[in-house]
């Protein structure tokens, strides 16, 4: 017998023009794509980047030169201030001695006194080793002497005798005999300091993205620089064609490579002006590693989306035309006419080659009825062949799926276990920094103080830890939570529980101590943790913690009013300036009771119209009449004072509801006296900082002038020196907006904390008010000239001047002559309702003088 021919297997299509030379197209077409998406975006990136650099160079110029003008007010303040003491030895020098001249110094606020002949022969003096110096020829004071002037104001420089720097000023009298005025160098300091261009630079350094920042003059001589050993230093890195080419006017840019950062560096060297006149050179090098390290997430992104693309491209060819093509294959070799010729292809509607398919089936179909009748015979018995196969493998079948069965429940009750680990894990710890979350710490503390133990408990709030994720994003904040953990960890002993409670907040139990210092210890060891800067990412970032410490059992045994005590102190520590630790005590809930029972009210008043206005006049100096009001909240049924009820109001939330009421109310008021008849006088209200969490503000205030029809130019807004303590460029777009509808802004309270006059040659404001105290501090006759610069400083920054708090005459009268521009106080009116107001609404208040 013949043996029967076999079939060769073979592939039916050719897979290489069908399948993957498409594919290839495909990856070089996504990936052109990726690749020119990327340097665009590359180049988009570096354009923003030195237009921002550009624009923070203008910005620190605009201030460097604003503090030249600023630093020669102050020269002149000293020159007057040693002319003023110098004439008032001359007049005094018949009364001249040792003893007289340490007095006078003490008295005028200098730190040296010399009196002289016309030879320059020492006759008293307020430090013993000069009473017998004579000053050496080639010395200043030596040319002064021997020449015909008769006033020598000298730059700072070091004294003769022990080289401390100071500066000298003297002054001859009609003899010939000469007076020498000395101000240490470290006094003018802490005068100049808020003005210093090394201040400035030190603030840009410590700015993101700021590697280096310096000030040259027009020698190329570092005048102020971000590492301080470099002032003085000429600068000469080499190369300084762009340096040299800012002392022509021109800005340039250059992109070097910076050694002590392992990174690119954006350096820009601009021109400093005074006048028209190039007086140096401003240099700032911004760090281009974050601007890198987008780009290259941009490339990332890139590649990983044509990846995709890639993947999704191979994806539908394998879905549509390699699986498919591959089946076909498969199913055709599997065709045997001798062993297996009832066997069809199988059809799937959507398969791609559904048509050939059933073409295929159809020759099929032909060739099994020519062979039907041949094999009919051993069909029977292969059919029971089959059967016997058949149960074989359905034997074999049942045996593997049985021990996949059992592979797959044991692989269950694995997991089942690891997720019972990791659920009791999670439920007693903290997911962030897996320390013991709040169940942990309210099941221990319950154990503890069930026990009748002594110890305590500390609350730890981070101070600011809010302004840290709206600015820098969440991430970044939970970086700072993990490296907070691990600080804590570094303190914890075997009394101590350490948990995260939630949020910035940590609780501390400690347990089995009764002594205080004990206890104090920890809370210090805490407060030193956050002494030093901490490193987030790269970055140097400073961070404090408020801490709030309650003992058991000795202020209670519940765990609940013990969280509560900790928590009182904690935030009795932030009212009084936080990065401190306090103890409870019994006074903290009698203040908190007063500030529940003060929200009451405040509440009330708001839902009953319980809050009225009283304005308090501004007088013109030199009229006497009234050119303004100024608006002030109280409450009509009692008698609380409105420092106490604001703060209340500013914490829980009820300032903005209470600001929009006070800026309704005066508007009103205006619109009232408007329709009487009066001459409009503008009416000045108080904004707390609190009230910028109002983002609507703008859109209110405007709506209600437009309702009253009153001109956005009457209405005043008074804003203290606190409000710029946080988000400050978003505060001065906002304080922007309300100059732009034509509102004026005054600067309420200077001189009572925050004060510096700094702040003028940046804030947008038109005028500022001096709070009392300062008025009480430098109206006195010996501080008067103190007074006299402060007003012509903030007259050369065309801010008008209004003084608060004047209640006699005598103040009146000096504020004319420094030239005030307006005076408030009880010496003309005290707050007044809007009818007696009416009443000295025309009213000369000199008059009656």
């Amino acid at each position: 017998m013949k043996k029967s021919k076999k079939y060769i297997k073979q592939n039916v299509v050719n897979t290489y023009k069908l399948i993957y030379l498409p594919l290839w197209i495909a990856l070089l077409a996504t990936f052109t794509v990726s690749i020119s998406s990327f340097y665009i975006s590359k180049n988009v990136l570096l354009e923003q980047v030195k237009q921002d650099g550009l624009n923070l160079v203008k910005q620190a110029i605009g201030q460097i030169e604003g503090k030249a003008v600023a630093l020669d007010v102050v020269d002149e303040m000293l020159e007057d201030k040693i002319r003023t003491a110098g004439e008032m030895i001359i007049a005094h020098k018949e009364d001249l001695d040792n003893d007289y001249l340490v007095q006078s110094m003490k008295d005028l606020h200098v730190d040296e006194l010399h009196w002289m002949n016309e030879k320059g022969e020492g006759l008293y003096s307020t430090i013993e080793a000069y009473r017998d110096w004579v000053p050496p020829k080639g010395h200043p004071l030596y040319d002064f002497i021997h020449s015909n002037d008769q006033e020598l104001m000298e730059d700072i420089r070091p004294d003769a005798k022990f080289r401390i720097p100071i500066k000298y000023g003297a002054i001859k009298d009609k003899n010939g005999y000469v007076v020498q005025v000395g101000i240490l160098a470290e006094h003018i300091q802490e005068l100049t300091e808020q003005f210093s261009y090394q201040t400035l630079v030190e603030r840009l350094v410590m700015e993101e993205n700021v590697v280096y920042a310096t000030l040259l003059d027009d020698n190329l001589k570092t005048i102020a620089d971000g590492d301080i050993e470099d002032i003085g230093v000429i600068y000469d890195h080499g190369d300084e064609k762009e340096v040299r080419e800012a002392l022509k006017g021109k800005t340039s840019m250059i992109e070097w490579y910076y050694d002590k950062r392992n990174a690119k560096v954006l350096e820009i060297s601009a021109p400093v002006f005074k006048g028209r006149k190039i007086t140096g050179v401003f240099v700032i090098g911004l760090s281009m590693k974050s601007v890198y390290t987008s780009i290259y997430t941009i490339f990332t992104t890139s590649s990983i989306i044509a990846l995709i693309m890639f993947l999704l491209f191979l994806w539908v060819q394998k879905e549509n035309v390699i699986k498919p093509v591959k089946q076909l294959d498969k199913k055709i070799n599997q065709i045997d006419l001798e062993n297996a010729i009832d066997y069809r292809l199988p059809l799937v509607k959507k398969d791609t080659f559904f048509g050939l398919t059933i073409s295929m089936n159809n020759l099929l179909d032909k060739t099994h009825s020519y062979l039907e009748q041949l094999k009919e015979n051993q069909e029977e018995l292969e059919a029971s062949n089959e059967e016997v196969i058949a149960a074989y493998h359905q034997l074999a079948a049942s045996e593997e799926e049985l021990r996949a069965q059992y592979d797959e429940i044991q692989g269950y009750a694995e997991k089942v276990e690891n997720l019972k680990q990791k659920y009791e894990h999670l439920a007693y710890n903290d997911p962030l920094t897996n320390l013991p979350n709040r169940r942990s710490f309210l099941e221990k503390i319950e154990k503890v103080t069930n026990k009748n133990q002594s110890g305590a408990v500390m609350l730890i709030d981070l101070d600011n830890f809010k302004e840290i994720n709206d600015t820098l994003g969440h991430a970044y904040g939970d970086e700072v939570l993990k490296k907070v953990a691990q600080g804590l960890m570094h303190i914890k002993d075997e009394k101590i529980f350490l948990s995260r409670f939630g949020g910035d907040e940590f609780l501390i139990l400690i347990e089995d101590e009764e002594d205080v210092l004990a206890i104090e210890n920890y809370a210090k060891k805490i407060i030193h943790i956050f002494k030093n800067k901490w490193f987030i990412e790269g970055d140097e970032i400073y961070i404090s913690a408020s801490v709030g410490i309650t003992r058991y059992p000795f202020d209670s045994n519940r765990v609940n009013q013990l969280i509560m005590n900790a928590d009182m102190a904690m935030y009795h520590v932030k009212d009084l300036g936080k990065n401190n630790y306090m103890f409870f005590h019994k006074e903290m809930t009698k203040k908190l009771k007063e500030q529940i029972q003060i929200e009451r009210i405040l509440r009330e008043a708001i839902k009953t119209d319980g809050f009225k206005l009283v304005y308090q006049p501004q007088i013109g100096t030199y009229t006497g009449k009234i050119v303004s009001f100024e608006a002030l909240l109280r409450l009509k049924d009692h008698f609380i004072s409105p420092n106490l009820f604001i703060q209340v109001a500013e914490e829980n939330g009820m300032i903005i509801q209470m600001g929009r009421w006070v800026t309704r109310e005066a508007i009103h008021q205006i619109a009232t006296w408007k329709e009487k008849g009066l001459e409009v006088k503008p009416i000045a209200i108080n904004f707390s900082a609190k009230q910028l969490n109002d983002t609507d503000y703008i859109h209110f205030l405007e709506n209600t002038l437009k309702e009253m029809n009153v001109d956005a130019k009457s209405l005043e807004i008074e804003i203290t020196e606190s409000i710029f303590l946080e988000k400050k460029e978003e505060t001065i777009v906002f304080l922007n907006q309300l100059r732009n509808l034509g509102i004026k802004i005054a600067l309420d309270d200077f001189g009572t904390g925050y004060s510096s006059l700094s702040y003028l040659t940046f804030l947008p404001v038109d005028k500022i008010k001096l709070d009392k105290s300062l008025c009480d501090k430098f109206l006195e006759i010996e501080n008067i000239a103190v007074m006299d610069n402060i007003i012509s400083l903030a007259h050369s920054l065309n801010l008008e001047i209004v003084a608060e708090g004047i209640e006699d005459m005598e103040q009146y009268k000096r504020l004319r002559v420094a030239k005030c521009n307006y005076i408030q106080g009880y010496l003309f009116s005290k707050p007044v309702e809007a009818l007696e107001a009416e009443k000295i609404y025309e009213n000369n208040f000199l008059k009656k003088y």
